[in-house]
């Protein structure tokens, strides 16, 4: 099927169940979500690892194609490669709906396909059922994004629960603003928003910032409590969308 159908099955499916909206009752949703480049610096345990590179761009009225590209340092190339994730999705009522995501690695590349009229997704061999808050692991950045837009310029108010769809498992996911502070990137200083996952052993922290369009200036993830991965803004450009 091409990704034109995918995202006129997603947009039309979603609007026929409705869905249940993250802003309040006297809210209008979020109609869209503002385009942009960004460029991390990122490191493993410390190791420089090179510059990750995000980009969001509109594919029509209400669709999206957000695309990870990794640009790792020479001997990290060597070893790992220059991985890439695609998601494409639609914002309808507020929300963000995967359509298609792909994973872009050699032998560990996958896809998975996102059948909202079905209610399944369909990938790396196999079909399940497609859960109401189904994100894939990368278009989830832009889920968040935007219930935290919902509730702008306040922090947003709850969790934010959703499920995280790989190729080969399903796993929920809750998140929650823990905190607001300042912090210093590459980029510059910036007033943020702590949002971190309810887990006792996984960290996954998230410093959103206005400033930044709402997008993290600062990641880390881990476990046990010792970070691995760790990512910091180093420069943000707002686009047109096109």
């Amino acid at each position: 099927m091409r990704i034109q159908q995918w995202i006129q099955a997603a947009t039309l499916a979603a609007a026929a169940g409705g869905t249940a909206g993250t802003a309040g009752a006297s809210e209008p949703p979020l109609d869209a979500l503002p385009t942009f480049e960004a460029v991390y610096a990122a490191t493993w345990k410390g190791l420089k690892l090179g510059e990750i590179v995000l980009e969001l761009k509109r594919e029509g009225e209400y669709c999206y194609r957000y695309r990870s590209t990794a640009k790792p340092r020479a001997m990290v190339r060597m070893f790992y490669g220059e991985p890439q994730e695609t998601s494409h999705f639609c914002l309808v009522d507020g929300e963000v709906k995967p359509v298609r995501f792909v994973y872009d690695h050699g032998e560990d590349s996958f896809e998975l396909d996102f059948d909202s009229i079905e209610g399944e997704v369909r990938g790396a061999g196999q079909t399940r059922e497609l859960p109401d808050n189904a994100q894939d692991r990368f278009g989830m950045h832009q889920a968040v994004r935007a219930w935290i837009m919902s509730q702008a310029p306040e922090p947003p108010e709850g969790d934010y629960v959703f499920t995280m769809v790989e190729d080969d498992r399903m796993a929920e996911y809750t998140l929650r603003v823990t905190g607001e502070e300042q912090v210093k990137v590459p980029a510059g200083r910036y007033d943020s928003f702590l949002l971190e996952r309810v887990d006792d052993r996984k960290i996954n922290r998230f410093w959103v910032a206005p400033d930044a369009a709402y997008m993290p200036v600062k990641v880390e993830t881990g476990r046990d409590g010792s970070i691995q991965l760790s990512m910091e803004l180093q420069r943000f450009t707002p686009t047109s969308g096109d």
